[in-house]
């Protein structure tokens, strides 16, 4: 994925927090990488995309904890207290992976993440509406720089009402997805795999 740069107070904010907040994190990222098999940075990246890391987070909508859950989403994985970190980052590795499984299987790495990461977002339909009008529009509905070309046609009356399930902000995805993407690349930099996270 082609990435942009970060805006430079976000980089520094990013890099100070990698410091301090994600050393008591990292273990339960670690475990729930452990447990589906989803790379501990992509989800730490998707983790401070959501709420900067931190636990106690709630966002307008209502989402909580690292991961930004929404109350039925975390009840449908499991979470009991939403509010404990160790839970929350569980309960959203369980739910990337299940967006991921939703993705049509013919679609491999690393468009099959990037478009979980979207339908984590966004919701799953709203991301299968966005392929569909990237299919009307003759492009590959499987390639995330396509679909990401195309997503911000969601909130365009034109495409939104040729669609299911109408309006949604695309353009906000593509910048969520954007931001998960340089994130887990940082982490992929300034910690490399030999490293050895302290208990």
């Amino acid at each position: 994925m082609q990435r942009a740069r970060l805006p430079r107070r976000l980089a520094a904010d990013f890099h100070k927090h990698i410091e301090t907040r994600l050393p008591a994190l990292r273990p339960s990222f670690e475990a729930a990488s452990r447990d589906t098999g989803l790379s501990w940075r992509l989800l730490a990246a998707l983790g401070y995309q959501e709420s900067r890391w931190r636990p106690s987070a709630v966002s307008p909508a209502g989402a909580q904890g690292v991961m930004m859950l929404m109350p039925v989403t975390a009840a449908k994985m499991g979470v009991k207290n939403v509010f404990a970190a160790d839970e929350n980052i569980m309960g959203g590795a369980r739910y990337l992976s299940y967006m991921k499984e939703r993705i049509p299987k013919r679609i491999h790495d690393p468009d099959r993440t990037w478009l979980a990461i979207a339908a984590y977002n966004m919701g799953i339909g709203h991301l299968e509406d966005g392929r569909i009008i990237t299919q009307m529009r003759k492009k590959n509905p499987d390639r995330w720089s396509d679909v990401r070309a195309n997503l911000h046609r969601l909130s365009d009356p034109v495409w939104h009402t040729r669609v299911k399930r109408g309006y949604a902000n695309g353009r906000e995805t593509v910048q969520f997805v954007e931001r998960v993407s340089q994130f887990a690349a940082i982490l992929e930099t300034v910690i490399p795999e030999t490293m050895v996270a302290k208990e």
